[in-house]
């Protein structure tokens, strides 16, 4: 009798644990469970070809990551951050994961390149929707406030006055997106800035304790100006980040550090840096 199940199955290169972003990855604390989770996070997106979302509707909380992947509810949390701020997932503002390299180790490699980009058309139109629902939401909420015809030049006037102070609000909300940008790091040409949320600064700070982030941060913008021909495309500049203080917390005394790889552990940050200058390049669309 003919089988007539559906597999799934990802199809690893033999130097998958010896690419860099792997080495960075293990090299770090509990960095070999994270990979762990990571296996497991491909593989249970597979049905929805790279998203995770339960049922397709409802998001995984790290609550029901930590039941399918068998490790503990904090471990599970630290993982989505170090593997959100590396760029192997996605988490959309609908609660959608998205396994940013799956199309890697699927289907022939002959249709790849086309794969990568339906992929990334996929995610971008999930995005669009929210911010189309949320657009929407609002134009209700604004309708169902909105004043009869008839109303006398009293209510008119104090619905000027409520739309003003609306108008500061947001004008307050846009003054405060700005000063949320701790710093901006310059991309490739034509890609503008990646800005440094101070959000994203304090995920790294919990991440490396032992760094004085901000000053790392500054010295790769430093860097990064003085090097044009090496910076990193919008797709790319997250592991840029990742691996430069994943060398500067390698590089101290190994008493408050855990050790760095073997392959890049005499390195210097600027001699990491320098060769490791293509490693993100043609990872953006």
């Amino acid at each position: 009798m003919a089988d007539k199940k559906t597999y799934y199955y990802l199809k690893l290169k033999e130097g998958f644990f010896d690419s860099e972003d792997m080495l960075l990855l293990q090299g770090m604390k509990d960095g070999y469970i994270y990979s762990d989770i990571l296996l497991k996070l491909y593989l249970m997106s597979l049905r929805q070809d790279g998203r995770l979302m339960y049922r397709g509707i409802i998001p995984y909380t790290p609550d029901m990551v930590a039941t399918i992947t068998h490790h503990q509810v904090g471990t599970v949390e630290k993982a989505m951050k170090v593997l959100t701020s590396m760029g192997f997932i996605e988490i959309l503002d609908n609660g959608a994961i998205y396994m940013l390299d799956i199309q890697n180790f699927i289907g022939r490699s002959s249709n790849e390149a086309d794969r990568k980009r339906e992929y990334r058309a996929t995610i971008n139109a999930e995005k669009s929707r929210i911010i189309e629902d949320k657009e929407g939401q609002m134009s209700r909420q604004m309708s169902d406030v909105r004043a009869p015809e008839n109303r006398d030049k009293r209510t008119e006037n104090k619905d000027k006055d409520n739309k003003d102070k609306d108008n500061k609000n947001i004008s307050l909300e846009l003054k405060d997106s700005k000063q949320n940008t701790f710093i901006s790091l310059p991309l490739i040409t034509n890609s503008g800035n990646y800005d440094v949320t101070f959000d994203y600064l304090n995920s790294l700070r919990e991440l490396f304790p032992a760094l004085d982030v901000e000053q790392e941060f500054r010295s790769m913008a430093a860097w990064l100006d003085s090097h044009p021909r090496n910076r990193k495309t919008p797709r790319g500049i997250k592991r840029f980040i990742t691996g430069w203080l994943e060398r500067s917390q390698n590089s101290m005394p190994a008493s408050r550090t855990p050790q760095a790889p073997a392959a890049t552990k005499n390195m210097s940050t600027n001699q990491y840096m320098e060769a490791t200058a293509g490693w993100c390049e043609g990872m953006g669309d």
